[in-house]
């Protein structure tokens, strides 16, 4: 099996000149943290540059397509080892959204790099941007500050009774989770599934400082499907935390579940998820801000 062989059948194949540079415009930007998967192997630094085109939305991911005048904000990068390079971010993006392209920056630079498949399937929606920005995302700039206002709305009503509070508790915290796993794939990639990218959330930089800040208690949740699986909260372990607040959603989606327990847990995970990541996304605002 040849090596385009192989990384067709598990993502992406590999770009046709490896010895040219490549151009990043989305969440393998420098300042994002996907970059850091790919940062080792950049040799000379990145390089802000330009290239012609438009872009587009599909499934929250940022699609370039060479057609238009407008300037494309991104990065060159070269790669110590071009090879290591392009296997990362093969590994990283799914093959069935981008495709490998070859353009001229506006600095002259001939390079690799990932554009839109099939603008006609799926419904892409072309943005007036030049700049794809994860601040932009309407689920992190809209999405996560509608949760805060239910969860205080929740908190200060007296009125409610115990399952209105709950149902109540249960659309906020599964409009977070949507929230987080949009997240989680443009920091871990697009390509692996859920449950894989939320294995992965501890190792994003900075946020095991996060889970030691905004967690004080302890608790166990089972699997409502498979009750001998169990899952712990506490902070000396962000992993399983992060599995931890994973399985109460998946408790309360999978099985609509309406006990005062249930109630007790999704009421002392919202409040830490959300700050987690309210804090998490505001650390990636200042990264963008200082690029």
């Amino acid at each position: 099996m040849t090596s385009n062989e192989r990384f067709e059948s598990s993502g992406m194949s590999l770009p046709s000149d490896l010895s040219l540079p490549l151009f990043v415009y989305g969440s393998l930007k420098p300042g994002m943290p996907a970059y850091e998967s790919i940062a080792g192997l950049v040799v000379g630094g990145p390089m802000r540059d330009h290239v012609a085109g438009t872009l587009y939305l599909r499934d929250g991911l940022p699609l370039l397509f060479l057609k238009g005048l407008r300037k494309i904000s991104g990065s060159v990068l070269n790669f110590d080892s071009s090879y290591l390079g392009y296997e990362q971010v093969c590994s990283f993006e799914p093959k069935s959204q981008y495709q490998w392209a070859v353009a001229e920056t506006a600095n002259g630079f001939r390079v690799n790099l990932l554009t839109g498949k099939q603008i006609d399937i799926g419904n892409p929606v072309e943005t007036d941007s030049s700049e794809w920005l994860i601040k932009d995302d309407p689920a992190f700039g809209e999405g996560l500050p509608v949760v805060r206002r239910v969860m205080e709305e929740i908190i200060t009503n007296n009125q409610w009774n115990a399952w209105e509070k709950f149902f109540r508790y249960q659309m906020a915290y599964l409009l977070l989770w949507s929230i987080v796993e949009r997240l989680s794939a443009f920091c871990i990639g697009p390509r692996i599934g859920p449950s894989q990218r939320i294995s992965k959330l501890h190792t994003l930089r900075g946020m095991n400082a996060l889970v030691d800040k905004h967690i004080d208690r302890t608790d166990v949740v089972s699997d409502t499907r498979k009750p001998s699986n169990k899952f712990q909260l506490n902070k000396l372990n962000p992993e399983d935390c992060f599995k931890y607040y994973y399985q109460v959603r998946s408790n309360l989606s999978h099985r609509g579940k309406a006990v005062p327990n249930e109630l007790e847990k999704v009421m002392g995970s919202l409040p830490e998820l959300l700050n987690i990541t309210e804090d998490y996304l505001k650390s990636l605002q200042s990264l963008e801000n200082s690029q």
